[in-house]
């Protein structure tokens, strides 16, 4: 499994509860090509597809050798 260099390791960037502060930081990533994958807490991938939201809290997953740049953008907006 180690030898796969096709093999993609990810990363906590962020975790939020709050929407907005989740919308702003996606559309920053995304703004910037930096690829993320959104992974809920508890029930809150159900919430998300019936309500749209979840309060149940979301960590926005990177590659490790984007961590750099999408946290000092993140940080340059005093998202911490």
């Amino acid at each position: 499994m180690g030898d796969n260099k096709d093999e993609v390791k990810l990363i906590k960037l962020r975790s939020t509860s709050n929407e907005m502060e989740l919308n702003m930081m996606k559309a920053i990533l995304d703004d910037n090509h930096i690829p993320y994958i959104m992974k809920n807490h508890g029930a809150g991938g159900h919430m998300r597809i019936i309500g749209g939201s979840s309060f149940f809290g979301t960590d926005l997953m990177i590659e490790e050798g984007d961590y750099e740049i999408a946290n000092g953008l993140l940080e340059s907006i005093r998202i911490e």
